[in-house]
């Protein structure tokens, strides 16, 4: 099977999950083959030989590399808004982008789909992390937000009014190298921004979905609001990022009806409920030092009630069989990359089976961006994106945290010490 010219490696665990079946199998093994997956399961023990280097995982699970819907590279976590993120220079926004793509991949994520980078700040990482100067996670990227002007991520670089220069827009960000197209159809966290109100005219979202569409390319959109929701679903995009059912004087209203109409196009759905946990923590945190003031106990009592509201929301899309994945939001507000298991564990909270929740961050994320002919599963074939967690995260999604080891397209990845890898963890909070 191997003429010797390419490296074989053979994994032993006391279990695999392979990203596709209900149940892990007992005894799992993954024989790779350069940067490929050779074989899986009682094949890959049949097919190893005798030159191979064996890891052994004894008590541990081997499964897929995580997958993450949902990210900002260019951020810090540090509770800054998005405003004066993109005041930083360039290079300065590059470097972190590095930064934090060894740490997503140092914690198990070896495939990002990026959310919205300022400028090229992220084609210009991925050139390096594929030139080996530089390494991270595979990375589906957007280029730029398409925003209009003064609309949420505006700052980013892609403000545009009317169909005409939307769709020029969308040709230019395919032209740089662009694999789908992020939408901020409503407001959001931007300062000169409408949260509630669509950002976007439905000819102009459908000038979007289209050029994008018609150029082979998928499309997300950033959605707080219902009529955000309806103005993509009739523009045709892929995927609600958010997906808040808010209606325009402010007041949470499920809307079964709206969500029927997502599950009949067959969009995914992103919810990023941990960014709204993360902001309740921070009070929780503040809290712990010092009395909170009368201004401060009010905005804590409303971050807790988004809270509550997403939760519930997400339980009803699962509850009526919607495609939810796993997109953390990190590095947006006081979410950091490298902690994208606390989104899993939110959508666990929600409704999600623990199988469930780690499909929601391996082949169920991978087939929403479109990569799951790569990465996602375990299959031969694929690439030999791999990860071994300790304990089995089929019963406890909490096992996701214990990431023993990593490869990423076939390499073993050198994470660095305990206390480094620890140190990029977030503190848990209680919230009740």
């Amino acid at each position: 099977m191997n003429d010797g010219e390419e490296p074989l490696k053979l994994i032993r665990a006391a279990r695999l999950i392979d990203g596709l079946s209900d149940k892990p199998l007992t005894g799992g093994a993954v024989l790779l083959m350069g940067a490929k997956i050779a074989a899986v399961g009682p094949q890959a023990e049949a097919a190893a030989g005798d030159r191979i280097e064996v890891f052994e995982y004894p008590g541990a699970t081997v499964m897929p590399g995580m997958v993450d819907c949902h990210t900002h590279h260019n951020g810090f976590g540090d509770g800054r808004l998005g405003d004066d993120l993109a005041l930083l220079p360039d290079e300065v926004l590059t470097l972190q982008s590095a930064r934090n793509a060894r740490v997503s991949l140092f914690s198990g994520v070896t495939s990002i789909r990026e959310n919205g980078p300022k400028n090229d700040t992220m084609f210009r990482l991925r050139g390096a992390i594929e030139d080996g100067r530089e390494i991270g996670p595979r990375m589906v990227l957007c280029g730029r937000p398409v925003a209009t002007i003064g609309g949420h991520m505006g700052y980013m670089g892609s403000e545009v009014t009317g169909p005409q220069p939307a769709r020029a827009m969308v040709r230019q960000l395919i032209k740089e190298g662009a694999d789908y197209i992020k939408i901020t159809a409503t407001g959001g966290s931007t300062k000169t921004s409408y949260p509630l109100l669509p950002s976007f005219n439905r000819d102009e979202l459908t000038a979007i979905a289209e050029e994008a569409h018609k150029l082979g390319k998928l499309t997300a959109a950033h959605c707080t609001s219902t009529q955000g929701i309806v103005n993509c679903l009739d523009a045709g995009v892929d995927m609600i990022i958010h997906c808040t059912f808010r209606e325009l004087d402010g007041s949470y209203v499920f809307r079964e009806d709206v969500a029927e109409r997502i599950a009949d196009q067959d969009a995914y759905v992103n919810p990023t409920l941990h960014v709204f946990r993360a902001l309740v923590w921070d009070f929780l945190r503040l809290r712990e030092s010092r009395k909170l003031t009368p201004r401060e106990q009010a905005d804590f009592d409303w971050r807790r009630s988004q809270l509550d509201h997403a939760l519930d929301d997400c339980r009803r899309l699962l509850e009526m069989g919607l495609k939810v994945i796993t997109g953390s939001d990190s590095s947006w507000g006081s979410y950091q990359l490298g902690n994208t298991v606390y989104e899993t564990e939110c959508l666990v909270a929600a409704g999600m089976s623990a199988m469930d929740g780690v499909k929601s961050v391996t082949g169920e994320a991978a087939k929403s961006l479109g990569i799951d002919g790569v990465t996602g599963t375990l299959e031969a074939g694929k690439e030999a994106d791999v990860i071994v967690v300790g304990g089995n995260p089929a019963e406890d999604v909490m096992a996701l945290w214990d990431v023993k080891e990593v490869f990423a397209a076939g390499r073993r990845i050198d994470r660095g010490s305990p206390e480094s890898l620890a140190a990029t963890i977030q503190p848990r909070m209680e919230y009740g």
